[in-house]
């Protein structure tokens, strides 16, 4: 009797590990150039497998998804840790390879990684699906990539906590210790998807990718009516000779009063905090 099958839809099938891969601005590629990005991807993905000791993986996953720009496989888990450590260094040098021999007019080749586990149907219908492929488009790994474009990177890869947790803090990875991971929510705009993620950039500081972090956080800037009083960063606004940055954060109400040259009171302004 196979103990592992599930007998009642409520019992947990096996766990699986998740990995997808997605091509940085591949829509924005002319469309005659697509085909050529895309199969780059996949010979770097098969070069970084067979050297990372997981050929059998990516040759005979247990499911393959083609997501046009990029892929999401679903393996068995034993030796997944691989896609770590050293795979994510290895498909860096295999872009970068790409980057010195490629065309002039062939387009950069810049992707994101998201790896993830989690229990998998034989259906392929599952959260754990639905997540790795949320983590891989999320603003935290979208941060990951810009900043390896800036500095000469070509892969960003996210790692969901429970992947984080059963590699890096497992010690299962000798050369990505825990030090190389930036800690980070994976957010999609839209989808109502906040997860705990680990982000990493071969050859980058975490403390490089946070700048980039921050900068995707940032509101646009506002854009200012001419002849329109100025706004306080809290929504305060300003009349009269005023310097807001000599504003305290918790001031209620704040009076100024312009003066001329007989110190007479010329104008007066308010504004409530």
């Amino acid at each position: 009797m196979d103990t592992t099958a599930p007998t009642h839809p409520w019992d947990l099938p096996p766990e699986h590990t998740l990995f997808a891969v997605d091509i940085k601005d591949f829509s924005k590629a002319p469309e005659h150039r697509q085909p050529r990005l895309r199969q780059a991807l996949d010979s770097a993905l098969d070069s970084a497998f067979s050297k990372s000791d997981l050929l059998e993986e990516w040759k005979n996953p247990t499911y393959r998804q083609d997501t046009g720009d990029g892929c999401i496989l679903v393996l068995p888990p034993a030796r997944t840790w691989r896609l770590v450590d050293p795979l994510i260094g290895v498909l860096d040098e295999e872009l970068h390879s790409y980057q010195q021999q490629r065309q002039f007019d062939d387009p950069p080749l810049l992707v994101r990684v998201s790896v993830h586990i989690g229990p998998m149907p034989e259906s392929n219908l599952a959260d754990a699906i639905n997540d790795v492929a949320r983590f891989v488009d999320s603003d935290a790994v979208r941060a990951g990539i810009a900043a390896a474009g800036a500095h000469g990177s070509y892969t960003a890869l996210v790692l969901s906590d429970d992947m984080y947790r059963r590699v890096v803090l497992a010690r299962r990875s000798r050369l990505l210790p825990e030090r190389d991971f930036l800690a980070a929510p994976a957010t999609v705009a839209g989808k109502g998807f906040t997860r705990t993620a680990w982000i990493h950039v071969p050859r980058l500081s975490p403390s490089v990718v946070a700048q980039h972090l921050k900068t995707c956080d940032m509101p646009p800037p506002r854009e200012e009516t001419a002849g329109a009083a100025p706004v306080a960063p809290s929504g305060i606004r300003v009349s009269g000779n005023v310097n807001i940055n000599t504003l305290a954060d918790k001031i209620d109400t704040v009076r100024t009063r312009q003066i001329n040259r007989t110190d007479q009171a010329s104008g007066e302004g308010q504004f409530n905090g």
